[in-house]
């Protein structure tokens, strides 16, 4: 059987593929921070990684027609090398090399720099040499366990459909490789698909999948810029695109044998929806962190009832999620002002203008500075609302001299590189991210977590807070600081507060209280009596209007 760097994927490509090829082959054999950064401004970068503290970094290139490899190619990846600060880099090409670039890279390996030629044969040879199960796989936990029997008993009574809802940080795209891994296994000659709503999603699936992914398993992508060259095994792709090849004809209705729906709260919308009755798969399964829609449409119609959930709230309390030593800090909250504004009928973004104190950037980095002086190792991220926040914040960090970077989307593939890989490796203590959740901020030894003032938004909160709670063996907590810029921030406190109290009955729980937030200070009993009459605003938008109770 074929492994998933072929002789036919390096002669059919297409060049993405084998960028994601070379990517999977050191992922496979446990290397970190595996990241594909090729494109426009790469600098000579296609895919890069980390090995121990040792950065790597690859060169792809891929060419249809029969031919030799330059030295120019070469060049490209040693002044990649020496741009990302790397320690090895490659070049790497499904043909074969000239003797210039053999030379080359001779030369420069005499000077004592660790670059590196790889043609079709050695990767063909690395391929088949990796061992069948990946070095990177991580043996599910009990509860996910207990998810992946609880769908494939539902796939082998003959079931259509399922939802899987869990929150970020305990393992869904774990739980769907795993489950695709198995069905693979029980029927060698299934096609799959996985359909999420945008491009970068996509990519990040197929990425997340490789580690449950034996090397026989081949991968593919379709997404408005790329077509793959063939299709067997699974088939990662964007709703749309699979939408428009259907119209078309390109792929028929009953292809695929199993599909996979992630964030698939968005999947109710009337052409997707549409799209996965076309389709008619044997099993069609949901997955999600967040069920709610703001629409309230339900996704029972598509996905069925859950076959298994688990909440934030009951990872944290069951310990499955980091301990976590949560402050909401709500000092600064003026509750007379509530009392005042209560007859008013403002909206919600009305009252977060009204409610809360001039900011104190200064102090709130103090605080946060004071945390780190009392942790060992501190890994700090902190989420903040705009750049020229966290270009503020950053000289104020950096006042204490404390390594501190930023991560936005504005930056470079080069900057955002070095300032993730830095980061995971220790080489700097805080990164400050602008909301950032698509640029594989996952550093499990995260051990501090900060909202620096940053705009609501239920989703994007828990989802912030998920990158935080991944359980290491080198952290015992971690430690959350929350400066609350909303009054619904404070609803979810007390809401997530109010679910962990209904478990108190369990056995073997972290939060024996029900008290997973603490407030720094009392939140007034009338705001507490108004959440329990009105029930969740957390979901309200901005200009929802609040009519406080007297």
């Amino acid at each position: 059987m074929d492994h998933f760097l072929s002789k036919k994927r390096l002669e059919l490509g297409p060049w993405q593929a084998l960028e994601r090829g070379i990517a999977r082959l050191l992922e496979h054999g446990g290397f970190k921070d595996v990241k594909i950064v090729g494109g426009s401004g790469d600098l000579g970068a296609d895919v890069v990684a980390v090995k121990g503290k040792k950065r790597w970094l690859v060169q792809s290139k891929y060419r249809r027609n029969v031919g030799a490899i330059s030295k120019k190619a070469v060049q490209e990846a040693f002044k990649a090398m020496q741009v990302y600060e790397a320690d090895t880099c490659i070049t790497a090409t499904n043909q074969y090399f000239s003797d210039d670039a053999k030379k080359y890279n001779s030369d420069k390996r005499k000077l004592g720099f660790d670059s590196r030629l790889w043609d079709k044969e050695q990767l063909l040879k690395f391929a088949s040499d990796r061992e069948y199960i990946s070095l990177s796989y991580r043996e599910p936990r009990p509860y996910q366990h207990e998810a992946i029997k609880a769908i494939q008993e539902e796939i082998n009574i003959g079931g259509k459909r399922g939802l899987l809802t869990l929150a970020t940080g305990l393992g869904k795209t774990l739980i769907s490789s795993t489950i695709i891994a198995g069905f693979l296994e029980d029927n060698p000659s299934a096609n799959i698909l996985v359909l999420a709503h945008m491009r970068d999603l996509v990519k990040q699936l197929d990425l997340a999948c490789w580690s449950q992914f034996d090397k026989n398993i081949t991968t593919h992508i379709w997404t408005d810029n790329e077509k793959p060259a063939f299709i067997n095994g699974v088939l990662f792709a964007t709703w749309q695109s699979i939408f428009n090849a259907l119209q078309k004809g390109d792929i028929s209705p009953k292809q695929f044998d199993l599909i996979i729906v992630d964030e698939c709260h968005h999947a109710a919308s009337e052409n997707y929806s549409y799209l996965l009755r076309e389709l008619n798969s044997s099993f069609l399964l949901g997955v999600t962190a967040t069920p709610w829609r703001s629409d309230k449409n339900s996704l029972r119609p598509l996905f069925g009832e859950p076959l298994f959930s688990m909440s934030v709230v009951e990872g944290m309390a069951k310990g499955y999620l980091a301990e976590v030593d949560y402050e909401m800090l709500v000092d600064d909250i003026d509750w007379e002002e509530i009392s005042f504004l209560s007859e008013k009928g403002y909206s919600i973004r009305d009252l977060n203008q009204r409610l809360y104190l001039p900011e104190r950037d200064s102090s709130m980095v103090e605080q946060i500075v004071s945390e780190i002086s009392k942790t060992n190792h501190p890994r700090v991220l902190v989420f903040c609302r705009s750049i020229r926040h966290a270009e503020k914040l950053l000289s104020y960090f950096r006042s204490f001299d404390i390594v501190t970077s930023i991560l936005h989307s504005n930056l470079s593939r080069t900057e955002r590189f070095k300032a993730l890989t830095n980061f995971r490796i220790g080489k700097i203590a805080v990164l400050i991210s602008i909301e950032m959740l698509n640029e594989g901020i996952d550093v499990p030894e995260v051990n501090i977590v900060c909202f620096a003032r940053v705009t609501h938004s239920r989703r994007i909160f828990l989802q912030q807070l998920g990158r935080g709670l991944r359980i290491t063996n080198d952290k015992d907590k971690v430690k959350v600081l929350d400066f609350v810029a909303d009054i619904r921030r404070v609803a979810e406190g007390i809401d997530m507060n109010l679910e962990a109290s209904k478990l108190r009955e369990e056995e073997n729980l972290f939060y024996k209280n029900g008290q997973i937030i603490k407030f720094s200070s009392e939140v007034k009993p009338f705001f507490k009596q108004y959440l329990s009459d009105m029930a969740d605003i957390s979901n309200l938008d901005e200009n929802s209007r609040l009519e406080y109770p007297i």
